[in-house]
């Protein structure tokens, strides 16, 4: 069953705007089906166009031009699936766009690292982009109180598509898949990845250290590599949508932290497919909740802006170095705003002196699961 995605609407306006639409996203995010509910309107004038089929990748690298006017000839919309595969992709679409504007081009790619590289130059002024990620909780509940039911499944077993309507057995199977193959298929297949065993114990790692700092000079000494090895997996990781690194907030004062990073997991059912931990969200049975609920908070936010074509956000988290911390600082359309993410509705709010003198405009509030929706859709 298609659950509508927010991001559908914000494509269609874009259609036949003069422009590529190029959509981003980790695999099983559900960007084919996305596209096909996108363009399903124009029938058979739309091509699609698989990138990993061999046949398809080969014509494509070879840039013959007669070729390549004749895959689009006839067709009013032509889409390539994950057109990152494809060596020098930038500059066929930059052709196909040059000589024939009368047709809508959609790219997809599952990594923003190897099709950014891509396109970026070849396609400058010529292509809009798009994120897509998966399933986000304003796309699953509608209400305050659906949100707040739905925060545990978030948290135990993630938002992508293809699970929602499973058992949980079935979820927990599924994730257990899409750890082997989206990760041994998508992520370490990358050139860049020259020791997969080591990528998966940095995971590992990592699933551990969400809503902390994480060093990688510790990483480093923990997996006996170097911190450029590690600083360079986590960065194609990143690209990769596995995770995501917010920086501090600071205003370079003497007592902040300036350069530490927290790295959260795109989805939560995958980090939690990685340490064999599907517990049932409950204080007694897991002590990781609250940083379970926080990394949930910050990728729904991020959600929510991107699936609604949102540009310009910025996300943040505040510490001293004496241990003093705000969860989350947004910086977003002009405002700048302070958050902590409590699980229990019931601690109180206590924001550091020492924030509230040096930020006196930035308000700070408590996000709990029954505050999660109106902070997410704000």
């Amino acid at each position: 069953m298609y659950i509508k995605r927010q991001l559908e609407l914000k494509l269609k306006e874009r259609l036949f705007k003069g422009k590529i639409l190029v959509v981003y996203g980790p695999r099983q995010a559900g960007k084919t089906t996305l596209i096909k509910q996108v363009v399903k309107d124009f029938g058979e004038a739309v091509r699609y166009v698989d990138c990993e089929l061999l046949a398809n990748n080969e014509l494509l690298a070879r840039r013959n031009t007669a070729e390549l006017f004749s895959l689009v000839q006839g067709y009013k919309i032509v889409v390539f699936d994950e057109a990152q595969t494809v060596k020098g992709i930038g500059s066929v679409l930059k052709s196909l766009f040059d000589h024939h504007p009368e047709v809508q081009y959609i790219a997809t790619g599952s990594s923003s690292f190897d099709l950014a590289n891509e396109i970026s130059e070849p396609l400058t002024g010529r292509s809009i982009e798009y994120t897509l990620y998966p399933l986000g909780m304003t796309e699953l509940a509608f209400t305050s109180f659906d949100a707040e039911n739905k925060v545990s499944e978030l948290l135990r077993f993630g938002a992508y598509p293809g699970i929602q309507s499973e058992t949980e057995e079935e979820k927990i199977i599924q994730l257990n898949l899409l750890v082997s193959q989206y990760l041994y298929k998508n992520v370490l297949a990358i050139e860049g990845f020259r020791k997969p065993e080591l990528v998966i114990s940095l995971l590992k790692l990592l699933a551990f250290q969400i809503g902390n700092e994480v060093s990688y000079r510790e990483l480093s000494t923990t997996l006996g590599t170097s911190v450029t090895t590690v600083q360079k997996y986590i960065d194609l990781l990143e690209k990769n949508f596995v995770i995501i690194r917010i920086g501090a907030y600071s205003n370079n004062r003497r007592n902040e932290v300036v350069k530490s990073k927290k790295i959260y997991f795109v989805d939560l059912g995958l980090r939690n497919a990685l340490i064999d931990n599907f517990a049932p969200i409950h204080i007694t049975a897991r002590q990781d909740i609250g940083v379970l609920f926080e990394n949930c908070m910050f990728v729904e936010r991020l959600k929510h802006i991107m699936h609604n074509g949102g540009v310009g956000l910025q996300q943040f988290f505040w510490r001293t170095i004496s241990q003093k911390e705000i969860d989350y600082i947004e910086c977003y359309k002009g405002l700048s705003s302070g958050f902590e993410f409590k699980w229990n509705p019931q601690k109180k709010l206590k924001v550091p002196e020492l924030f509230t003198n040096m930020y006196p405009n930035i308000g700070v509030q408590t996000i709990s699961p029954r505050q999660s929706f109106e902070f997410i859709s704000r």
